[in-house]
């Protein structure tokens, strides 16, 4: 990757020393998940100095890794928001350098998603805020994402490549397969009920999340999500994801 398409990534993310929603507490998290540094704890800067003080000195494959990580985290939280509309070119030029270099490199070891309980946690506390403050499709939004991470944290631990991004059903399909979670008659009826309800949960997710959340304009025919029925769904989403992350955690320990 050459310098100028770092820099596209950096005037991407980097909003005046800010990179685009963290705080300096979940900035650290975020990058010590993604490569092994607490950026802003590292090098005693703002969020954005760091991260470009970072992309000046560190290897160029942990450089990659992480503006590809902070890519996904654009596309799940920050793409078609409003006032988002002035990057769009900016966005486009990032995503086709990302699609290139992916395709280009054979990975000797997969690319695990920047996604650990603290990271759950935190986008848990934003979903909860958004249902706090009456933002129920921004909540959705979130709920549906974090079980998007955590499907691909859990699809690359098993050196795989997860399925095309935006089908959440697919990759737990995926998820499923791999961790041997499928319904049979050989296991307990009462772990295919409670493998059922996991389905359940995934499907409601994805449909209410194509129809309902604010990823897409539905205009004057969207139906609002009601406070009690949002944070349903935020608290689907958090167990779900603790879940494979535990499933996930047990098969590497094994």
């Amino acid at each position: 990757m050459k310098k100028i398409e770092i820099e596209h990534f950096l005037k991407l993310f980097n909003r005046g020393g800010y990179v685009l929603d963290f705080s300096t507490d979940t900035f650290d998290a975020f990058t010590k998940s993604c490569v092994g540094i607490a950026l802003c704890e590292h090098y005693k800067l703002s969020k954005g100095a760091s991260l470009v003080s970072f992309c000046s000195e560190a290897e160029i494959s942990s450089v990659k890794k992480l503006l590809f990580d902070l890519f996904a985290h654009y596309e799940a939280f920050f793409l078609g928001k409003r006032g988002e509309e002035e990057f769009a070119s900016l966005y486009q030029k990032c995503k086709e350098i990302k699609m290139r270099e992916e395709s280009s490199t054979l990975l000797a070891t997969p690319i695990v998603s920047s996604v650990d309980r603290e990271y759950i946690i935190d986008l848990c506390a934003r979903a909860n805020r958004d249902v706090n403050n009456g933002e129920y499709d921004s909540a959705l939004t979130k709920a549906r994402s974090l079980l998007d991470e955590v499907f691909c944290h859990a699809i690359e631990a098993k050196t795989n490549v997860p399925t095309e991004k935006g089908d959440i059903e697919q990759r737990f399909n995926q998820f499923k397969d791999l961790y041997g979670m499928r319904q049979g008659k050989s296991l307990d009826k009462r772990v295919n009920m409670l493998l059922s309800g996991l389905e359940k949960i995934v499907s409601s997710l994805s449909q209410m999340r194509n129809g309902y959340s604010d990823a897409h304009g539905v205009g004057a025919g969207r139906i609002r999500l009601q406070e009690h029925h949002a944070r349903l769904f935020v608290n689907a989403a958090i167990t779900m994801a603790e879940f494979v992350l535990a499933v996930e955690n047990n098969a590497r320990n094994q």
